[in-house]
């Protein structure tokens, strides 16, 4: 009876101990996965909406905006469980645009925009994709220019959806679904915004808080 109870302990230890390590293990992939999609992914798709507020970037210069020491993040508390991650982009040394990612369901999962809203009108700045897993050469061609330009400029009354469902937007020729993906992430970020406007212009003056 001895030896059966030393072992319930020795066998509740090790499963202890294992599940501790596996957590903990686990806690550091994320992090650092998440690290990485906030430099390889986010903060480039903020450099690309960047671009379009201050022109087109060296490679040098894009290379520090992607770095982080021009491209600003600030997190909305908006009474959620986490705190919401926005960007502020500068003109002339004043917040001039925020950046809001969302997601809209591609031809191969979540597709991720960042998307740029002008604080003072509500505009379109520009967006830029985040992650997709779309197909190569055909659904990818949502990151060209060619298709992003569209979305540059438009305002708060635009009707952000391929023409097909009645809206404005170009699809590109055997990708609409990638393409409704696109304006359906735009449309969930723009009624976060409207949304939230208020909130999003007082965290986009507060001092800054450089991207790492």
């Amino acid at each position: 009876m001895k030896s059966y109870v030393q072992m319930i302990v020795v066998l509740t230890l090790i499963t202890l101990i294992s599940g501790l390590a596996l957590g903990g293990l686990h806690q550091m992939t994320y992090e650092r996965a998440q690290n990485n999609i906030l430099k390889y992914k986010k903060i480039p798709a903020v450099a690309d909406i960047y671009e379009v507020v201050s022109g087109e970037l060296e490679p040098p210069d894009r290379l520090i905006v992607e770095e982080g020491l021009l491209t600003e993040k600030r997190f909305l508390d908006i009474g959620d469980d986490e705190p919401v991650l926005m960007f502020v982009i500068r003109k002339d040394g004043e917040p001039y645009a925020a950046a809001l990612e969302d997601y809209g369901q591609g031809f191969g999962g979540d597709l991720g925009v960042m998307v740029g809203f002008e604080l003072d009108t509500g505009s379109l700045v520009g967006i830029g994709i985040t992650t997709m897993a779309e197909t190569p050469g055909i659904g990818t061609k949502v990151k060209d220019d060619s298709f992003t330009a569209q979305f540059r400029g438009l305002g708060p009354d635009s009707v952000i959806k391929v023409k097909k469902d009645g809206g404005q937007v170009d699809a590109i020729t055997g990708a609409t679904i990638s393409s409704r993906a696109v304006a359906q992430a735009i449309e969930r970020a723009r009624s976060f915004y409207d949304a939230h406007r208020a909130r999003v212009a007082e965290a986009a003056h507060q001092p800054p808080e450089v991207v790492e």
